[in-house]
């Protein structure tokens, strides 16, 4: 840059001006080139830019559709999981609560043949004894004798005291009856209670079926909705995925929170097994250690939660016989413990790394009052770390469940980002396209600026050469307007 300064200051004023005449005739006589040469060169830019954002739109189209056949897959799973837990729970409520139906049914049909042999004894009356009535009836068609008035009286009398007599026989057994008939009633108090108990049980458990039916055809609702890929169930499920992509991540972090503090809590103790000073690509070997008990923790506890069928991570395992996932389950547990108790042992450990640690700074700094401090409360500490050491690995094994679910939905969550930056990637191309277009046409004006005077010329010329034929042409356009009939003329 300095040398073409120093040998454009170099060359005389003359000189100087005539290169630059002559730069901008050569620029002049190459002008339709160089519109030519600018005009292929950003025309293929253009085209170049629009291809890649057609690409790009494509890959993004392609991308959707290809997470919208996941997240159909994803929900049509799911609603397939809950309709087979549905029709488990119908099926075993039906065999526990339905199944003793016929029992109860003879338990009604015996109640209400008890109810009924019941009410027809209490319908039963014994009838009054009509002998004296007869009597009374042969007395009556006697004659009227003097001689037998006496015996006839005599007779009445009788009758009169039996009639009463059996008249109160006749009171007393109706009445024993009525009490009789009245205990019958009040006995078929139980058997009704039992019939509308058993009436009423049979009425919930139809009820709860009923509910339970409802909730089937909900979930079938939304197994057809997916199964006809809607709109609207596409937007469901991907709603749903983003909140359980946002509640499996916070809950995640929250996991590797405590993964992070387990790692700290057993990292100093673990230097004084291997070793602080080994390091492998400057990581210290302690650390490195510390790491693989954390990772084996995880581990054991996927495993764990994939043989109780809890997870899904490992379809493998799930679809094994019952015998090997209780070996599996075993092996982990087992490893879980031993790992989380290995972890209290080193806890406390580190505990007396730190008081031995303070003790000797206490000691270089000759003083005791710490030492005796530390004496006094020293339990507390000890046991609160013991105790994490035990619980935390514990609790990391529920971060199967969380990653789960981070790996689920983040397929989907992820491949509409990506699909997202794919489709504003491709506006900008297109935009930058429309630009270049823009450019080109500014780069052939800048040119056209630079040689403008002899452009200028060149017009005018031209102007100048056409300028006569044009006259010519107007005289004629003149002549030829005439009217060719007279009369129309002077109309």
């Amino acid at each position: 840059m300095n040398s073409f300064a120093n040998l454009v200051s170099s060359l005389s004023p003359l000189t100087l001006f005539i290169v630059v005449i002559g730069a901008i005739v050569v620029l002049f006589l190459a002008r339709e080139s160089a519109h030519a040469a600018i005009n292929s060169l950003f025309r293929a830019v253009y085209r170049s830019l629009r291809l890649a954002a057609t690409s790009l739109r494509q890959a993004a189209n392609q991308l959707r559709s290809r997470n919208r056949d996941v997240l159909l897959h994803h929900g049509r799973l799911q609603v397939e999981h809950d309709l087979a837990k549905e029709f488990a729970e119908i099926s075993s409520f039906v065999q526990r609560d339905l199944g003793g139906y016929p029992h109860i049914q003879n338990q009604i049909q015996q109640q209400i043949t008890l109810i009924q042999d019941d009410y027809e004894r209490s319908g039963q009356v014994a009838a009054p004894l009509p002998e004296w009535v007869e009597a009374v009836e042969a007395v009556a068609k006697l004659r009227k004798q003097g001689s037998t008035t006496n015996i006839n009286t005599s007779i009445l009398e009788q009758i009169h005291n039996a009639a009463e007599l059996q008249h109160k026989e006749n009171l007393k057994q109706v009445r024993e009856l009525s009490t009789e008939r009245h205990k019958i009633l009040r006995g078929m108090t139980a058997s009704w209670r039992k019939l509308v108990g058993s009436v009423d049980s049979t009425g919930a458990s139809l009820k709860e079926i009923v509910r339970r039916s409802e909730r089937i055809d909900s979930h079938m609702q939304r197994f057809n909705a997916i199964v006809d890929a809607t709109p609207a169930a596409e937007r469901a499920l991907f709603s749903s995925a983003l909140c359980q992509f946002a509640i499996a991540a916070l809950v995640t972090a929250i996991a590797i929170g405590g993964a992070f503090f387990n790692f700290h809590l057993i990292a100093l103790p673990m230097s004084e097994m291997v070793g602080s000073l080994h390091r492998v690509a400057g990581i210290r070997v302690a650390d490195i250690a510390a790491l693989v008990i954390i990772c084996l923790e995880v581990t054991a506890g996927i495993f764990l939660l994939e043989s109780l069928r809890i997870t899904r991570l490992f379809p493998l395992i799930g679809s094994m016989d019952n015998r090997m996932r209780r070996l599996i389950m075993a092996g982990a547990a087992a490893t879980l413990i031993i790992l989380a108790g290995t972890e209290a042992a080193l806890a406390f450990m580190r505990d007396q790394i730190a008081g031995d640690m303070a003790s000797l700074r206490a000691s270089l700094a000759g003083g005791e009052t710490l030492a005796a401090q530390e004496g006094i409360n020293s339990w507390i500490p000890l046991g609160a770390n013991m105790i994490l050491g035990f619980v935390l690995p514990l609790a990391l094994t529920m971060a199967a469940i969380p990653l789960e679910y981070l790996l689920q939905t983040g397929r989907s969550v992820f491949g509409s980002l990506l699909e997202w930056g794919l489709r504003t990637l491709a506006t900008v191309i297109r935009m930058l396209a429309g630009i270049s277009m823009q450019i080109s046409k500014l780069i052939i004006a800048l040119y056209d600026l630079v040689i403008a005077l002899p452009v200028w010329i060149e017009a005018s010329i031209k102007k100048m050469h056409f300028s006569p034929k044009q006259n010519t042409d107007a005289e004629w356009h003149t002549h030829d307007t005439t009217p060719a009939n007279p009369l129309s003329a002077k109309e």
